[in-house]
């Protein structure tokens, strides 16, 4: 089928690409470090902060370059698949939704795994399971959220660089104005600080609006994508 042959073929380059292995490398070791250099009492809560932290702040920007230019770094290639009916378009779209997600919640699952792992066996243990699992979660979505944006913008504008410095502007912004805004749950960085409290098992309503917003910017960014590819002038 040619939506797995595009998962499969996407995915493949991602994997074997040099990013992807200073990402890995890099990743394990800052992670790796942290936790050793820290004192055993600060506990597994705000180190595990701290280190889920680097995915919103720091390889968000890896993420970005990765996502952002999905679509726009293949347009010519794009245009010949899709004239000559070998490729539908919501497979090819949907496609590259599938294989950039996988691709960084392998990379954010490894890394996390990690992380944890560490801070289990030399931090003190002050954690609730149920509450660890949750905070994991919530920064899943919003990196899914942000993968989503990415692909969306590589879509709409086939100039790679505006794609990225788009998004850029957007993802950093939101931790600015959406406070402001009185949208504070929509904005990452206040979903960090919500974090400490999730992790310990303190639970105060704004995790379900935290997660009901970032998926649902998900979903709904990849249905409208889905239906102005459908259409859109190659």
């Amino acid at each position: 089928m040619p939506f797995l042959a595009i998962v499969q073929a996407d995915l493949q380059n991602l994997f074997r690409s040099r990013i992807t292995y200073g990402w890995l490398i890099v990743g394990v070791f800052l992670q790796v470090i942290r936790v050793l250099s820290a004192p055993a009492a600060i506990g597994t809560a705000i180190i595990v902060v701290q280190g889920l932290s680097d995915f919103i702040f720091i390889w968000s920007m890896l993420i970005i370059g990765i996502t952002a230019s999905a679509v726009s770094s293949e347009t010519g290639e794009l245009a010949d698949s899709i004239m000559s009916k070998s490729v539908r378009r919501h497979d090819y779209i949907m496609a590259k939704f599938t294989s950039r997600i996988m691709y960084v919640m392998t990379i954010y699952s490894l890394i996390s795994a990690v992380l944890v792992g560490a801070s289990l066996r030399m931090m003190e243990n002050d954690y609730d399971t149920n509450g660890l699992v949750a905070a994991l979660l919530l920064v899943a979505l919003a990196l899914v959220m942000l993968t989503t944006l990415g692909v969306t913008l590589s879509m709409v504008t086939s100039n790679t660089v505006i794609s990225i410095v788009s998004l850029l502007v957007l993802w950093y912004s939101m931790t600015i104005f959406l406070p402001l805004l009185d949208l504070e749950f929509m904005s990452p960085s206040s979903m960090i600080n919500e974090l400490p409290d999730i992790i310990q098992g303190v639970w105060n309503g704004e995790e379900w609006k935290i997660a009901t917003s970032f998926g649902g910017i998900s979903i709904i960014t990849m249905a409208l994508s889905v239906l102005y590819f459908s259409t859109k002038d190659l």
